[in-house]
């Protein structure tokens, strides 16, 4: 009997549910400051926290500033590129003349 309910009434198909993804940079460096804030209260009142879990702003900022450094240089040796590749052209066009 389970047989022939099933040819009558097929099952309904699974919903589809994805959860939105939103990256919201402010929400995320509030959350880092109050939990960079709430571990520096902990070790003021002498709590030890685990290795490893206090991550200062220092250090967060360190990272950012090596990155924006290396896009400093890397714009800075490809104006030095063109530059060199200017001045070429700009002598084989005076030797040719």
């Amino acid at each position: 009997m389970g047989f022939l309910s099933s040819i009558y009434n097929p099952q309904k198909p699974r919903g589809f549910n994805m959860p939105t993804r939103y990256y919201d940079k402010q929400k995320e460096d509030r959350e880092h400051r109050r939990a960079v804030v709430l571990q520096q209260v902990k070790l003021e009142e002498g709590e030890e926290l685990p290795k490893g879990v206090f991550v200062s702003d220092l250090h967060r900022k360190f990272e950012q500033n090596k990155i924006s450094n290396k896009r400093s240089k890397d714009s800075s040796l490809k104006t030095l590129v063109m530059l060199f590749f200017l001045l070429f052209l700009g002598v084989y066009f005076i030797m040719n003349m």
